[in-house]
């Protein structure tokens, strides 16, 4: 939706930026002098400064929390005593402050003896075990009844040579009464 004789806005954005550029004052440059007396300035600095190798380091048995520990990060001296260097650093007492706010660095793997307490959960469990028994020694009881009552109909059966009823016959095998004669002789 250009009009004619408006400028769209990125014509204008453009313009005012290309306007800002060219009024803003240019950078003095740099005297090639000081370029140079700062590049010759580095080299010099580090040259002077040998590499240190493991050694000119002090025996880490001499080492305490206050001692200057920046000669073992120097690219000379082997990553093995740098590492040694650092984890007898980070063993002082002042690197080995807890602040007791963190919740995971409590020691979780002793607990305090709960005594005489029963909590609700070891309520629960040991009902559920009572009932599970209770359960298992009524369907005892029904099977025991059951055996008696088809050794009861047997006795009769052989006594009478009557047939049981098929009825009959089903709800013994549900009550899980056993099937065969051989079952009975014990």
């Amino acid at each position: 939706m250009i009009q004619k004789g408006k400028e769209s806005v990125l014509s204008r954005w453009s313009r005012r930026k290309l306007e800002a550029e060219q009024a803003a004052p240019a950078e003095a440059p740099a005297v090639p002098g000081e370029i140079e007396s700062e590049a010759a300035a580095l080299p010099v600095e580090e040259a002077a400064q040998p590499v240190l190798t493991d050694a000119d380091m002090p025996p880490l048995d001499a080492l305490t929390e206050d001692s200057d520990y920046s000669g073992f990060m120097s690219e000379g001296v082997s990553d093995e005593l740098r590492n040694l260097a650092l984890r007898k650093l980070f063993r002082a007492p002042v690197f080995n402050i807890r602040d007791g706010l963190d919740e995971y660095d409590e020691d979780y793997t002793s607990f305090e003896k709960l005594g005489d307490i029963v909590t609700a959960d070891m309520k629960h469990r040991i009902e559920m075990q009572e009932k599970k028994l209770r359960e298992k020694l009524a369907a005892e009881d029904t099977a025991d009844v059951a055996e008696a009552e088809l050794e009861a109909l047997e006795e009769i059966d052989d006594e009478q040579d009557i047939d049981l009823p098929a009825e009959t016959v089903a709800e013994l095998d549900a009550a899980g009464a056993p099937d065969r004669e051989s079952d009975y002789e014990q």
